[in-house]
């Protein structure tokens, strides 16, 4: 970045959580000009206004797809909620769908997973029945019964990446539901044992979004997020890390062995249901608490 624009870019990975970002507006004088952030956490501290409108006439919104901006953020890159299983116990046939998931007498062993409900209600619910196309507004009472039923079979909620990976990688758990990320890694050191797929995954954006008074100023930051667009970019990003491009215009860079791994393609986008933003910048908090709670019994 700072070859191509004169800009210095420092990276901060303690991770820009909701209430780290509000703690750093609250103080006056925040360290971050431009974070990382769910979509529904860009557009509730939008609307807050602890983060500031995109200027989009420095950012390209076409470089994203339909849908994958607003005011207040654009997707930096696409990650998904798979399910992972171990082959030693079911061989190349795991768990396909949520209700594969739930069903203990199939798939026999512990599971794992997201402490933090994001895509976990919605599969409570189809595990339940509902449909795809009848997700949103989640029925979060029914998606906690649901996840009650599960409960005596659930190991641990795991926090970090990390650890859903050691859960897995252990033979602690036999069936995760993780982060595509942390299941590409998981084969390739498990010499493949750790077999997932995008089969009923759940897709979503991460987003680029502008804190207020942030300390380099609002065009400095507009202008590093127009560099991120760059689809070569967002391709060697892709092979670092698994998070796939926001560009479709990277789609054509990525080498074909890498195809599959990439959970934005149209092939694997067609297996996936999308995280509703805008369901969650509405209802969070509120759902997070008793999510929380419902855990803790």
């Amino acid at each position: 970045m700072k070859r191509n624009s004169g800009i210095p870019v420092k990276i901060d990975g303690s991770g820009p959580t909701d209430g780290a970002i509000r703690a750093q507006a609250a103080s006056g004088r925040p360290s971050w000009d431009v974070v990382d952030a769910e979509p529904y956490t860009a557009l509730s501290l939008g609307r807050a206004g602890i983060c500031q409108p995109l200027d989009y006439t420095v950012i390209d919104r076409n470089k994203v797809a339909p849908g994958f901006a607003h005011d207040y953020g654009i997707a930096s890159y696409l990650f998904s909620y798979v399910m992972a299983w171990d082959s030693r116990k079911y061989g190349a046939k795991g768990p396909r769908t949520w209700a594969d998931f739930w069903n203990v007498q199939a798939f026999p062993g512990k599971r794992t997973l997201f402490k933090w409900m994001n895509g976990m209600l919605e599969a409570a619910l189809l595990a339940d029945g509902v449909a795809p196309s009848a997700l949103y507004p989640l029925d979060v009472p029914r998606a906690l019964r649901k996840l009650d039923e599960l409960k005596p079979h659930i190991l641990a909620y795991w926090g970090s990446g990390a650890e859903s990976q050691q859960l897995m990688v252990n033979g602690d758990v036999s069936v995760g539901a993780i982060w595509n990320t942390r299941a590409g890694l998981l084969e390739q050191d498990s010499d493949g044992r750790i077999k997932w797929g995008y089969d009923n995954a759940f897709v979503t954006p991460s987003y680029w979004a502008v804190l207020k008074n942030n300390p380099a100023g609002a065009q400095p930051a507009m202008r590093f997020i127009a560099y991120a667009q760059d689809p070569k970019t967002q391709v060697e990003l892709f092979k670092l890390t698994g998070n796939s491009p926001a560009n479709p215009a990277a789609r054509a860079l990525i080498p074909a062995d890498l195809h599959a791994r990439d959970c934005g393609s149209p092939e694997n986008l067609a297996k996936q249901i999308r995280l509703n933003g805008d369901w969650y910048a509405d209802h969070y908090a509120a759902a997070l608490e008793k999510y929380l709670k419902r855990l803790a019994r």
